[in-house]
């Protein structure tokens, strides 16, 4: 395993939040393209 991949690993292991805030930054840039294309981009957040 390279270095790159535990690292991310880490990531969605200890601190999921952290990496669902940068996946959901990610789609939030690419919103106008994903809409050009079709998409519509909805998130839904579940307090438990």
């Amino acid at each position: 395993m390279t270095l790159e991949a535990c690292a991310a690993l880490a990531l969605k292991t200890l601190m999921p939040e952290v990496y669902l805030n940068r996946l959901l930054r990610t789609f939030l840039k690419n919103e106008e393209f994903l809409h050009q294309h079709g998409y519509s981009l909805r998130y839904a957040r579940c307090n438990s």
